[in-house]
């Protein structure tokens, strides 16, 4: 390379970013950080009946959340069309492409002809005869403009596949401005890649078959070409390619679902790489020492959903409640940080989404008088005639307990076991059930500690009225 590095991600916007295309962002970004590249956003909008802007600032929403920066852009195809007629035009004057004015019909008959005799279909070049025989061109009728395609070779070296080579003899002239004025995928993209200094495309496996039309563009400019380096599929589950079949595709799917961005941007990072070892906990800057797109691996790499979901439990076990708050609101009623913070402490490592998070969070924020028992504890927990009397005893012992930290709480508990001559659980499952109505929770003292003394004693009180009611 002759220039300073760039590379770009390129999204079209018409759905939200998929899992494969923030992949590919990210493969973008840490390659460039890697060498003191610098990243380009580009949005490709030219397909005026897909792309729609609702769908291009989620996209942009989505990678600012993953924490994917860009040094330049977002820049808008959108913004650039008439760029694009001017370059094809220059085409057309130096004899490099032609206008096509074969309509729909000609070009039916001729596919039609060609598959009846088993052939295989590609133009037959009617209109670039006439151009190169000097014929008049009726500048005024419906036409496309075509880049004239050459026999012969061409190859190219792919970063992550190796040399690659197609023929030319079997790439049809391809269609570079549309009978509405409007671009293709294959002249928007080039001609950005030329005016924008774009060193490497690292982009997906199903824009292979593209590139060598690119590259014939690329020379057809007299411009450098990029290095280029095309990323293997992601398959789903069940070795086909991800599809909603099998799980979520978009990365805000896995927002939804309570995936911090650390997580995901740290998956996605090694769906198809590696930094060397057995190591799965990886930050962007610690990947971004290492990363190579030359050291993709060439195969598929498979989504598994539970791993995601594993990864997410370790990031939410390692992060501090303060890190945690801002990703959790969405998912919980509005409640201050000072609040939350020794909640989201205690419950973080039970949980492998912030889903998650939020239903064991729910309890501790919950009126009293609202909290619901779970049937299953009840059954199991609330047992034996003397429950009332033991239960309204600990609210004393507790009431009496001073100071009211784990420690002291619980020795409090098995002493009164003790004297009562029953054993510790049977004073300890009631009062986790009085104290956040499930059966299972963290450490129950910790939860009182958590919830403070007068609030457990309250939740304990209305436990022991409860019974009462029923006649416990």
């Amino acid at each position: 390379m002759t220039r300073p590095m760039k590379l770009r991600f390129a999204p079209s916007p018409t759905g939200f970013l998929h899992v494969g295309g923030a992949r590919t962002a990210i493969f973008n970004l840490l390659h460039a950080r890697r060498y003191g590249g610098t990243m380009l956003l580009r949005i490709e909008d030219t397909d005026v009946e897909r792309s729609k802007q609702h769908h291009a600032e989620q996209i942009v929403s989505s990678l600012q959340w993953l924490g994917i920066e860009w040094d330049e852009g977002p820049v808008y195809q959108s913004d650039r069309l008439e760029r694009y007629r001017d370059r094809a035009e220059e085409l057309v004057v130096n004899a490099k492409a032609y206008r096509c004015y074969c309509t729909v019909e000609v070009l039916e008959a001729e596919r039609a002809a060609t598959e009846q005799s088993g052939g295989t279909y590609r133009y037959s070049g009617r209109c670039r005869r006439r151009a190169e025989a000097g014929e008049p061109q009726p500048d005024d009728a419906p036409h496309v403009i075509r880049c004239k395609v050459q026999p012969g070779p061409i190859e190219f070296h792919d970063l992550i596949r190796g040399d690659v080579q197609f023929e030319g003899e079997l790439i049809d002239d391809f269609v570079l401005i549309r009978s509405d004025g409007n671009p293709t995928y294959h002249l928007s993209v080039v001609v950005d890649d030329v005016d924008m200094d774009v060193t490497h495309v690292a982009r997906g496996d199903d824009h292979l078959s593209n590139t060598p039309k690119h590259i014939v563009l690329f020379r057809a400019f007299n411009a450098e070409i990029p290095v280029f380096a095309h990323l293997p599929l992601i398959l789903g589950s069940d070795r086909k390619r991800l599809s909603k079949r099998t799980g979520a595709t978009s990365a805000e799917e896995y927002r939804d679902l309570g995936i911090v961005p650390q997580a995901l941007f740290n998956f996605l990072t090694l769906l198809g790489w590696n930094p060397g070892g057995d190591r799965e906990l990886i930050t962007r800057d610690e990947a971004a020492e290492v990363f190579d797109l030359g050291d993709v691996n060439k195969a598929p790499a498979v989504f598994d959903p539970e791993k995601l979901l594993w990864m997410n439990g370790q990031y939410l076990m390692r992060m501090t409640a303060d890190e945690i708050y801002p990703h959790l609101l969405p998912f919980i009623p509005e409640a201050p940080l000072e609040l939350l913070r020794p909640i989201i402490e205690l419950n973080k490592s039970r949980a492998r989404t912030l889903r998650e998070l939020a239903e064991l969070i729910a309890p501790y924020t919950a009126d009293d008088d609202a909290l619901e028992y779970e049937a299953d504890a009840v059954r199991k927990h609330l047992k034996g005639d003397d429950l009332a009397t033991r239960l309204t005893e600990l609210h004393e012992t507790l009431a009496k307990t001073e100071p009211f930290d784990v420690t002291t709480s619980e020795a409090a508990l098995r002493a009164l076991a003790e004297a009562r001559g029953v054993s510790a659980g049977k004073l300890i499952h009631p009062l986790r059930l009085a104290l956040t109505g499930r059966g299972s929770s963290p450490p129950v003292f910790d939860v009182a500690v958590v919830l403070g003394k007068e609030q457990s004693l309250r939740r304990l009180q209305r436990l022991i009225e409860r019974l009462a009611s029923l006649g416990a």
